[in-house]
């Protein structure tokens, strides 16, 4: 079992820390995307494409032709015969009502410096702080006119007056852009050409171009290029998508109103000059292979903290291999909700411990453009780590069935339940409707309370929350009530089945609760201790009736050899009288002790039922007078007159024959033992409601002290006294043998009238 149980738990080790290299390797799949890639762009790194095809080289190409208009706009200005003029004026302003003020290149540039604007590298301007902070910036004066900008730029009345500061930088900026084309595309090697020519007439031709030498068609040939001339609305390209504003620049640029004009940017595929395309085309073909295995090792990692999540979820909470044994953690013994608000609590805690400490590690291993990108990350993984530690004690609860017996709700809901099971259901259902009724007048005033304040966005939010709220507590009142009333009807159904007499039956405990299952579990316990009572009267009914056949069985043999033994004896003659009396007595003692037995034991079967019937229909008023024919000469024996009332016509029963002999003999027996001498003794036959009646009547010789019921008892005889020959169980024999046979047996005693009644079904003679 250790063995097991240690196996189970290395196997868990392992694949946590699988797990942790999967999601470590998602998390760099995930960063080598988002890092090298633009937003946007999706997986269409995975497509083979080239560079020029490329979302990344439409970027570049538009922003360069963007540039290439503006260097049109601004070439003339600065330049003079092909080469940058200082003294070339850029603005005219004017002071007040002082004179007009002319600043040519040179001096902008001079003022701009001392001011602490300058160009960079990349032809943008900035500004020194240490100088910017201290420089003027007061809007006095008025322009008179920009080189750099026509009247139709000018749209705003504010424009007319501005600082000196602020048209300095202006110039610096329009020169940033001037330089950048004329730098990185004439000055040096470029594979962007471009030739864009405005043609007024023979002497009005004003050609822009990098490449004087080459002719339209070649440069359309030496790669993606696009071509736009004014005979034309539609755009001539072979890139993947068409450029913007190209027709609109043109036509702002065309400062001569020329006529005709035609602009044509091409890209050289060969990348022959070492410039951005170049370096961008290696870059991209670098990214493309990064991104493909960024990709990769996403789907990977995200594959593998799949799988391993999955094995957790199957093993977690179990001690070993077969999955039947579920043990909790120390942190699984925590109250439900107070682990969940735990969590929660831990979770921020260590996102705060992650932005105080992780974040300055990061930004000693991570670039500073990625900064953001790696904060969010830390963030996610440590909500991620803290989620997957509370979802699986979460499981581990469900799993051990504590999910919500260790809840806080539960103990405080078992709390309230254990107090009312031993109130009274009065009581309960009070308390139960005061709260129904104080929670729909507080969410009826609060819904109201909403209705008249609708205007707010808070009123709408408790409406949509507080309506169903009700009826949430509506139907769980109406759910209570109708599971009450249904354990009810089980414990009445419960109570009905053991009236009924079926003592064993117990009832279900499952879905009940409270009061309900308390007197559920006492109907339990009553029912199991009548069954068990029950058991116990049979048990000692059958012993008592195997008593008394084993003592009668044990009796007869003895007796009978006593019986024989005196009748061998009286055969002998003998002469001495004394002893002839004593056999006289002996065999008559011997006589009445086997009529006793063979009564106790005839007695014994008939209550336990063991006797066989042979039951077939019979005349009740035949087999009278055959028994009063019986009886009548022994009767006359003690001057008893038998009276006999039947019926002219046959009256059919269903009885067996010979018990029902022994039923009427015991009848006729005890009313020779008991009746009164010189008396009438009446016996007589009626039929009422579909029953014949035998009845047999006397007045009793002793005064009759017991009642009727006694008499049906065994060994009880209406003579206390006990003078005359009797068992006392003729009565009881005759009660069990009528009853045996589908018979009721009726004894009613009137002060010494005594009359015994025994009533049997009639049915029809065919």
């Amino acid at each position: 079992m250790k063995l097991k149980k240690y196996s189970l738990q290395l196997k868990k080790n392992i694949v946590v820390f699988l797990h942790l290299i999967f999601l470590a390797l998602a998390i760099s799949g995930i960063s080598i995307m988002y890092l090298n890639t633009e937003p946007g762009s999706g997986l269409s790194w995975l497509q083979n494409r080239s560079y020029e095809d490329s979302p990344q080289f439409m970027t570049q190409f538009q922003k360069d032709l963007d540039s290439i208009f503006k260097y049109i706009s601004y070439r003339d200005v600065f330049e003079e015969e092909g080469a940058l003029d200082l003294s070339s004026q850029m603005f005219s302003v004017t002071r007040g009502d002082g004179p007009e003020i002319i600043y040519t290149l040179e001096e902008v540039l001079r003022y701009a410096r001392s001011q602490g604007f300058y160009l960079n590298n990349n032809f943008d301007v900035v500004s020194d702080p240490l100088v910017y902070n201290n420089a003027s910036s007061a809007r006095d004066y008025r322009i008179n006119w920009r080189a750099y900008m026509t009247d139709q730029q000018i749209t705003e009345p504010g424009d007319a007056y501005t600082s000196l500061l602020e048209l300095s930088r202006e110039v610096l900026t329009c020169l940033g852009y001037y330089y950048k084309v004329h730098y990185r595309m004439i000055d040096n090697p470029s594979n962007l050409y471009f030739r864009i020519q405005y043609y007024g007439g023979p002497d009005e031709v004003y050609l822009y171009t990098n490449s004087p030498g080459s002719s339209l068609e070649q440069l359309k040939s030496i790669g993606p290029f696009c071509y736009l001339d004014d005979e034309s609305a539609i755009v001539e390209t072979t890139l993947p998508e068409l450029p913007a504003n190209m027709a609109f620049s043109m036509e702002r640029n065309n400062f001569y109103d020329a006529e005709h004009y035609y602009v044509l940017a091409a890209v050289d595929r060969s990348y022959s000059a070492n410039d951005i395309y170049a370096e961008n085309a290696r870059l991209y073909q670098h990214l493309h292979q990064q991104v493909l295995e960024g990709i990769l090792a996403m789907i990977l990692g995200i594959l593998g903290c799949v799988i391993t999540l999955f094995y957790l979820v199957l093993v977690s909470g179990y001690e070993d291999n077969d999955h039947t044994v579920c043990v909790l953690s120390g942190i699984d013994e925590i109250y439900t909700e107070c682990f969940i608000v735990l969590a929660g609590v831990f979770t921020l805690f260590a996102i705060f411990l992650g932005e105080k400490f992780g974040h300055r590690i990061l930004h000693l291993l991570v670039a500073i453009d990625s900064w953001d990108y790696a904060e969010r990350m830390m963030s996610m993984v440590i909500i991620y780590g803290c989620m997957v530690i509370a979802l699986f004690s979460l499981l581990r609860r469900y799993r051990c069935r504590q999910l919500w017996t260790n809840s806080l709700v539960y103990h405080i809901w078992q709390t309230i339940d254990q107090y009312f099971i031993y109130r009274s259901f009065s009581y309960r259902l009070i308390c139960l409707f005061l709260a129904f009724v104080l929670m729909q007048m507080c969410g009826t005033g609060l819904i109201l309370f909403s209705i008249f304040h609708w205007s707010s966005p808070y009123a709408k939010v408790a409406m949509l929350t507080l309506l169903p709220a009700l009826l949430t507590i509506d139907y769980q009142t109406f759910y209570r009530m109708f599971l009450s009333s249904r354990q009810e009807d089980k414990i009445a159904e419960a109570i009905e089945k053991i009236a009924g007499g079926d003592t064993s039956y117990q009832m279900e405990l499952e879905g009940l609760s409270g009061k309900e299952l308390e007197i559920a579990r006492m109907i339990n316990r009553i029912g199991t201790g009548l069954e068990h009572a029950l058991q116990e009267k049979v048990k000692s009914e059958r012993l008592k009736a195997d008593l008394i056949t084993n003592v009668s069985h044990d009796l007869k043999t003895p007796l009978t050899s006593i019986i024989n033994y005196v009748d061998l004896i009286k055969r002998q003659h003998i002469q001495n009288e004394t002893v002839a009396e004593y056999l006289n007595i002996l065999e008559q003692k011997s006589q009445r002790l086997k009529t006793l037995t063979e009564d106790l034991l005839e007695a014994s079967k008939a209550s336990s039922g063991t006797l066989k019937l042979d039951m077939t229909k019979l005349d009740l008023v035949e087999m009278i007078w055959q028994t009063n024919g019986e009886f009548e000469e022994k009767y006359t024996e003690r001057s008893l007159e038998l009276v006999p009332r039947l019926p002219n016509h046959s009256v059919i029963i269903q009885a067996d024959g010979r018990h029902l002999w022994r039923v009427l003999e015991n009848l006729y027996n005890n009313a020779y033992k008991y009746a009164m001498e010189h008396s009438r003794v009446f016996a007589e036959i009626s039929c009422e409601d579909g029953y014949a009646y035998f009845t047999i009547k006397n007045v009793s010789e002793h005064p009759l002290n017991v009642s009727s019921e006694d008499l049906t008892e065994r060994f009880v005889r209406g003579d206390v006294s006990r003078t005359t020959e009797g068992s006392g169980l003729g009565l009881s024999i005759a009660q069990s043998l009528t009853k045996l046979q589908g018979g009721t047996f009726d004894i009613l005693v009137d002060g010494d009238l005594y009359k015994a009644r025994i009533g049997f079904a009639i049915v029809n003679e065919d």
